[in-house]
């Protein structure tokens, strides 16, 4: 792609989480005579980093949660030790990255990636399938690990100095922390713990949902919260283990569901989805019942009443169990 006469320098689209690695290349970018735009993709399954040190760059913000779950749903490369389709995710990145980059103008897109740092995702074999894949190949540039891998496009037109780039390797973090002392940079985020596709408790809901048909966005964002039980025929009920369970629950719930709570006593919130026949109200009048602490309570004692509606006033009655 062309300089534009007005714009002397290269431009870069970099995919930024907000953690040290991508701050640095962000840094590695601008020192190299980059602009540099970030672009940061939220969605239901990562935890939103807020706060901390961000490059003076522009930022774009994007929601990705939908094709999250499509790919989900049917995964090329298939799923790692959870959930997680790790390399059908980045090859989304790097193609929304690169629709990004056309509309800004910009020249290559870059990335926080570390060479040998992800066992499945961050592999010279790995960075060339994905890329080829998203139709970006030589596009991407990784300012932290440039040297240790091929040239790119962007080396090769003379955009940028390959000697300007840096040839961290490995999982360790101790150049990245002595690089950002170097320059300044102090207020970043430790290592988070990162995509909830990858935590053993949220993949197993993910794989619940999927044999029950009901790998969607709405019924993925509620099954972040409380316990949940499945109760047959497609449909599930979430129990809320706190006060905090709770309140996601109710801004969570989605369209259609149930709420569940015992009429004159405090106790849990449960949220029932799908099909609402009578045993699976039984079942789900029974589970409220039992994380509370009045076990020898009939199922009668529990109230249900549509997402949607008003709750009763003495919502301070409430006791998560």
């Amino acid at each position: 792609m062309e300089d534009s006469p007005a714009r002397k320098r290269p431009l870069a689209v970099l995919l930024f989480s907000g953690g040290l690695d991508s701050i640095l290349s962000a840094e590695v970018l601008a020192r190299a005579g980059v602009e540099v735009v970030l672009l940061r993709h939220e969605s239901i399954f990562v935890p939103v980093r807020r706060g901390g040190y961000t490059p003076p760059c522009r930022m774009i913000t994007r929601d990705v949660s939908e094709g999250m779950v499509r790919l989900l749903g049917e995964p090329t490369y298939g799923l790692g030790r959870n959930a997680n389709p790790c390399l059908d995710c980045k090859q989304m990145m790097y193609g929304l990255a690169w629709e990004e980059a056309q509309r800004e103008g910009a020249d290559f897109i870059a990335t926080g990636e570390v060479l040998g740092q992800r066992p499945m995702s961050q592999r010279r074999d790995a960075f060339r399938r994905m890329e080829k894949g998203a139709g970006v190949s030589g596009l991407v540039v990784r300012p932290l690990s440039a040297r240790l891998l091929p040239p790119t496009v962007p080396e090769e037109k003379g955009l940028i100095d390959r000697q300007d780039m840096l040839d961290i390797h490995g999982r360790g973090r101790r150049r990245q922390m002595e690089l950002a002392a170097g320059w300044g940079i102090t207020d970043y985020p430790t290592p988070a713990g990162g995509c909830r596709l990858t935590d053993p408790n949220y993949a197993g809901r993910v794989f619940a949902l999927a044999r029950m048909g009901r790998l969607d966005l709405a019924d993925l964002r509620a099954a972040r919260h409380g316990r949940l039980f499945e109760l047959g025929g497609g449909a599930f009920v979430l129990v809320g283990r706190s006060e905090e369970d709770n309140a996601s629950l109710e801004r969570d719930a989605p369209p259609g569901a149930l709420f569940l709570e015992m009429e004159d006593h405090p106790g849990p919130l449960a949220c029932l989805v799908g099909d609402p026949s009578p045993e699976a109200l039984d079942e789900a009048r029974r589970l409220v019942i039992r994380y509370s602490r009045f076990k020898d309570l009939p199922p009668s004692a529990v109230r249900t009443w549509p997402v949607g509606e008003r709750q009763r006033e003495d919502e301070h009655t409430r006791e998560p169990r």
